[in-house]
């Protein structure tokens, strides 16, 4: 490669060699030093290829063996700059450019996260960007295992994190912590009891006695699972009953118009901000405000995002006066309410439907939150055994 880079470099030619003695000119220039390559005979007819010095040196060589050369191609940087001389502006561009990145590559471009779960994307980014891992920075300024293990003593939700740097691009793993399951004394002896009201669906017994079948009814407290086993001769002992019990529930919580507090905005104010290379540059001015936030909009190529973009921001005092609301936006913040207590109800449970009531009431709206719910209610409640002293 180094040596097709060099003939590319100071040039050579391709030329073709007939007529006379092949073998007799081929001799003949290796004895005058002619240095030759690509060669191919083909019925008395000699192509090869030589440096621009040699073909100059070549025609007494060909004299001398009869043969006649004649070039066909002159191939080199000065032959590609003399051809394009009317596009030289083209070719300075291309170099410009290249060398741009060049440079530009020594940069980070993009800083991505996976493996998270519950922390958010913005939550570890912040964080890593804390201790240089940011878009923008030389790459060789990161101190991979360093930031890693700054982001995890500040961050008390993570276990593990990695810093990996595959060109301008960086990919950040981590792995957050998993509480350990609760630890309980297996020799105590226990019932299963309902956790809340519902209807069973389905019962898993692994120790203890099946006291309820699916389709009934339970409420709060009552036995589901019995710890308590009775022998044949009458005889009764106490274990450690488990299992699992699901059953559907019905969630509810009321919310009312009175509790809306909104307040009215001022000193809204909208910037924008471009985004290169980690150097942000505003479009306006923006002082300090209560209220705060930022939308980012970066170019993308296929699987990252690139330093390029558009940040627009958006900050606003809110006053002491209280706003009132129409009909629509206080059924609107319902709704939002509404979606809120459903995904909380999700963390632990199944919704199978969820409904939003409204009810007038004393001037005043009243909205209802309702869900049927598929979920584990079977809670673990200790068997108390009271131990007397044997009569002699």
């Amino acid at each position: 490669m180094i040596i097709q880079f060099l003939r590319y470099l100071f040039g050579y030619i391709n030329f073709r060699a007939f007529g006379g003695f092949a073998d007799r000119f081929i001799n003949l220039c290796t004895k005058e030093g002619i240095p030759l390559w690509n060669v191919k005979h083909i019925n008395g007819n000699i192509t090869a290829s030589t440096t621009v010095g040699g073909y100059l040196s070549i025609r007494p060589v060909a004299r001398k063996s009869g043969m006649r050369v004649i070039s066909t191609d002159k191939i080199g940087l000065k032959y590609f700059l003399k051809k394009h001389k009317s596009r030289v502006g083209i070719l300075i561009g291309v170099i410009i450019l290249s060398v741009i990145i060049a440079i530009l590559s020594q940069f980070v471009w993009s800083v991505s996260v996976v493996g998270n779960t519950t922390l958010d994307d913005d939550l570890l980014l912040s964080a890593f960007e804390k201790y240089g891992v940011k878009v923008g920075v030389p790459v060789s300024s990161i101190d991979n295992d360093e930031a890693a293990t700054l982001v995890m003593s500040d961050i008390e939700k993570l276990s593990w994190a990695s810093v990996n740097i595959k060109g301008s691009v960086i990919v950040i793993e981590v792995r957050e912590k998993t509480d350990a399951p609760e630890i309980y004394d297996a020799s105590k002896p226990t019932n299963v009891v309902a956790g809340e009201d519902g209807v069973i669906l389905s019962v898993d017994v692994l120790y203890g006695n099946e006291e309820i079948k699916p389709g009934s009814a339970v409420t709060k407290g009552d036995l589901l699972i019995s710890g308590v086993i009775t022998h044949k001769d009458g005889g009764e002992k106490t274990i450690h009953a488990d299992g699992y019990v699901k059953a559907l529930v019905k969630k509810q919580k009321n919310f009312s118009s009175s509790d809306i507090s909104l307040y009215k905005i001022n000193n809204e104010k909208i910037r924008k901000v471009i985004f290169f290379f980690g150097i942000k540059i505003p479009l306006g001015f923006m002082g300090e405000s209560e209220f705060f936030t930022e939308h980012k909009s970066f170019a993308q190529s296929e699987k990252n995002l690139l330093p390029l973009g558009i940040i627009t921001q958006y900050s606003a005092d809110f006053s002491e006066e209280k706003t009132v609301v129409d009909v629509t936006t206080e059924e609107k913040i319902a709704l939002f309410s509404n979606a809120l207590y459903v995904r909380e109800i999700l963390e632990y449970s199944e919704v199978r439907n969820s409904s939003v009531k409204k009810v007038e009431n004393q001037n005043e709206m009243q909205y209802s939150f309702s869900a049927q719910c598929e979920q584990e209610i079977g809670v673990l409640q200790e068997i108390y055994v009271e131990k007397t002293d044997d009569i002699q």
